[in-house]
């Protein structure tokens, strides 16, 4: 039977793996047109005429031999045509990927810049490769993951890190809030092989028991519906018993979990191994899903130098991060160089509306207007619930709704599963097996379509880096 737009649709939603959802996505590029699309040179995203330019260039220069006038090239195709050939709308035609000149284009700046660095030449010594390669890597910047919260939803970032570690791009840097601060902390705690481990099945050999419902009597007296304890002895289970610095030290990897102090006047924080290295991992992830009204704020810990539990900020409890902060662009950029990110979005607030931002046409801009709409109106009618209810209990609730509101949640490469009301009912419930296998699965196959796009966005920074990495080891 002949493949029709239906079939290879459909084909991509039950794909069990990626290279099975990579060849149907090949299928339905063939017969939408989309593979002649990616033969076209021309678009008006970039000037094609320059990039053929800059390839033969690259080319000419590098079989000269001609070190100087290669680096200028790169340095200014870099600046130059690097924003052009990542435009996002390249990667809404073709499933399969963006245009082959881009490829060919970000393929030629590769091997250039792993042939200056293998290059044997008295005049182009290792600490002027270093040199080179460290100023061009510290200027592009380098790409993060920041995982939303979502209560059990938070799952699906699961799927999402599987995907993205078994394509060989998962960031270095991942940033997490509440639901999203306990996965990134179960990735970030875990060495290479740890790692490797946890993905080797469907369903990985995780806890995840974390939500235990309070008694009435008992939550009435504490004004709370969850016990803390269940929560904390799940995430030290998946996460282990690290402080920041390390986890660091295991893995290698930044790990950023984003929280509130419960004082007023007081931002957000990213908590990581600069920040604040000998804090106590499965504390501040508590603290990050803290809720009001689920679990009581948590006073956070560090370990001294004997491995004990010490206060932190003595008199200082904090809350769940999403309410200030959710996906901390800025200050991530700050503390780790990071210019490129990676959203994944599992809010049950958000999900109506991002459901349509990977479509084309009418339906995308219908989400887009949908969100911005719903997000101005909220925030004028939290603006004035603010003002009328400041010296009310209600106040501190409405300050909280508004910073939630007020947050920018979109980011260079966006990922969030596919809407599903059923999943709703799961929400404040520990997944069974088969949930857990669920939600990775339905993570992994978010992500399968945005691979290209993250392969070639950070495709540049990850051969700085991996050059880096060997002239300090030479």
């Amino acid at each position: 039977m002949a493949d029709t737009d239906k079939t290879c649709r459909r084909a991509m939603a039950n794909a069990a793996d990626y290279t099975e959802w990579r060849e149907a996505a090949d299928r339905h590029d063939a017969i939408s047109g989309a593979a002649d699309w990616r033969e076209q040179q021309d678009s008006p995203h970039y000037d094609a005429a320059e990039l053929k330019r800059s390839i033969v260039l690259m080319e000419r220069h590098w079989r000269e031999r001609d070190v100087e006038p290669l680096i200028d090239l790169l340095q200014e195709s870099l600046h130059r045509h690097l924003n052009d050939v990542l435009e996002p709308e390249l990667y809404t035609t073709a499933l399969g990927g963006t245009k082959h000149l881009v490829r060919r284009w970000l393929e030629a700046v590769e091997r250039v810049i792993d042939g200056l660095v293998d290059l044997d030449s008295p005049d182009w010594p290792t600490h002027r490769k270093l040199e080179v390669v460290s100023r061009a890597y510290k200027n592009l910047g380098r790409s993060g993951l920041l995982l939303s919260g979502g209560a059990t939803l938070g799952f699906y970032h699961m799927g999402v890190v599987r995907a993205l570690w078994r394509a060989g791009l998962l960031p270095e840097v991942i940033v997490g809030a509440s639901m999203g601060a306990m996965v990134a902390a179960g990735v970030c705690a875990r060495d290479a092989d740890e790692l490797k481990t946890l993905f080797a099945t469907d369903q990985p050999d995780i806890e995840t028991v974390g939500l235990e419902w309070r008694p009435l009597l008992e939550a009435l007296r504490t004004r709370t519906l969850m016990r803390p304890e269940r929560m904390l002895a799940t995430i030290e289970k998946n996460c282990g018993t690290y402080s920041f610095a390390e986890a660091f030290a295991r893995s290698g990897r930044v790990l950023g979990i984003s929280l509130m102090p419960t004082r007023r006047r007081q931002k957000p924080r990213i908590l990581n191994h600069l920040t604040a290295p000998d804090l106590y991992i499965p504390r501040a992830a508590l603290a990050s899903a803290a809720v009001p009204g689920l679990f009581p704020p948590v006073a956070l810990t560090r370990l001294d130098r004997q491995g004990e539990e010490t206060p932190y900020i003595e008199g200082e409890t904090w809350i769940d991060g999403s309410f200030g902060g959710d996906l901390p662009r800025e200050r991530v950029s700050r503390l780790h160089n990071v210019n490129h990110f990676i959203f994944s979005q599992t809010q049950p607030h958000m999900l109506p509306f991002v459901a349509g931002a990977n479509q084309k046409g009418l339906v995308r801009l219908a989400s887009k207007a949908a969100l911005s709409a719903a997000r101005t109106q909220g925030l004028q009618a939290l603006s004035v619930g603010r003002k009328l209810t400041a010296k009310t209990p209600f106040g501190a609730g409405l300050n909280l709704a508004h910073a939630v509101v007020q947050q920018d949640f979109s980011g260079d490469i966006d990922i969030h599963p596919r809407f599903d009301p059923r999943v709703y009912a799961k929400l404040l419930k520990n997944p069974s097996r088969a949930d857990l296998g669920f939600f990775i699965q339905e993570g992994e196959r978010a992500t399968w379509p945005k691979l290209a796009h993250i392969r070639d966005s950070t495709r540049i920074a990850r051969c700085l880096a991996r050059n880096e990495a060997r002239l300090l080891q030479s």
